[in-house]
């Protein structure tokens, strides 16, 4: 009996100093290598960077930035689940992609094949014409009452199929009945480009691309998604006031990590992120943009992981029809 209770003991004793002298997390151990979903250049590769800069200060390893654009944002989540779990290679993604399977026909789902780290920002998009446009429709409502009357004549261009941009465009057209006809660029900036040159009459974009040129002059608001009017468009209307409520919606890019994570990683990851989007410079710089930054009270994976499964349920339906139509 006593060698029992002394063996239990030293079990005991044991234990203890192994919790006591438990070793600290060694992340990052290397560079970490944040995967984009569009080309360079555009609104996600801009905020990416200024992220990755402060990461970079507070991890002490670099932070590089790799862009993989193409299918709709399906190159970069293969890049991602082909990745270690172990915290190194992580994904900027953005709402559409929680579709993205619909879309392609892809047999993997974000809520349940990745594991969530944190939110980012969201924004809404603004809908704009070219300059050269304005006596033809000066407004939303003589926008909508020209394409109404030209079914499928007008064009609408977005960065690719089945992104933020073509996913919101095809809503729009959906719920305000319009018929037009879909023109998909590689890209924001060839999307952008070809609007200038008035190849298409309209596009969504963010305001962070869509702002130098308005400011020039180039381009034309018509309307914005958010519930609110913007303080850097207070004289556009948003599509709520033009009576089209349904259409109020703001897009939502958020952090991934492999499945199969560690928790103490996926900690580290959430704490860093948060710590990261908290620090005034990236803050306003973000906020400057017209982006929404998330507290680091309230970004939490289980945030991420609600966000992915209301768009789903919103646009899961659309993206159905979308991707039947594309395949």
């Amino acid at each position: 009996m006593f060698s029992l209770i002394k063996t239990v003991l030293m079990l005991v004793m044991a234990g203890l100093h192994f919790a006591g002298t438990a070793q600290p997390l060694k992340f990052p151990e290397r560079p970490i290598k944040l995967i984009i979903p569009f080309a360079a250049g555009g609104g996600t590769d801009i905020v990416a960077r200024i992220v990755a800069q402060r990461l970079v200060e507070t991890m002490g390893q670099s932070v590089i930035v790799e862009a993989k654009p193409g299918g709709g944002g399906a190159i970069a989540v293969a890049e991602l689940m082909r990745a270690a779990p172990d915290g190194h290679v992580l994904l900027i993604a953005t709402s559409s992609n929680a579709v993205l399977p619909v879309v392609a026909g892809l047999s993997w789902h974000p809520s349940n094949d990745f594991t969530p780290i944190a939110i980012v920002y969201s924004y809404p998009f603004v809908l704009a014409t070219n300059s050269d446009n304005a006596q033809r429709f000066p407004d939303l409502a003589q926008f909508i009452a020209r394409v109404r009357a030209e079914p499928d004549k007008l064009t609408w261009g977005s960065s690719g199929i089945g992104g933020p941009q073509h996913l919101v465009g095809e809503h729009f057209n959906k719920v305000a009945g319009l018929k037009m006809v879909h023109v998909p660029y590689k890209g924001n900036a060839p999307m952008i480009q070809a609007l200038r040159a008035n190849e298409v009459q309209v596009v969504f974009d963010t305001q962070t691309l869509m702002m130098p040129h308005i400011q020039e002059g180039r381009l034309k608001p018509l309307a914005i998604t958010s519930a609110k009017r913007s303080s850097r468009l207070p004289d556009t209307p948003t599509l709520s006031e033009a009576g089209y409520p349904d259409l109020a919606v703001e897009i939502t890019n958020y952090v991934l990590a492999p499945k199969g994570t560690p928790v103490a990683i996926q900690r580290e990851l959430n704490r860093q992120f948060a710590a990261a989007l908290e620090h005034p410079d990236v803050r306003d710089r973000l906020q400057g943009f017209g982006h929404t930054v998330p507290l680091a009270a309230e970004n939490s994976p289980e945030a991420v992981k609600a966000h992915i499964d209301r768009f789903s349920a919103t646009y899961g339906p659309l993206a159905r029809e979308v991707g039947g139509a594309n395949r």
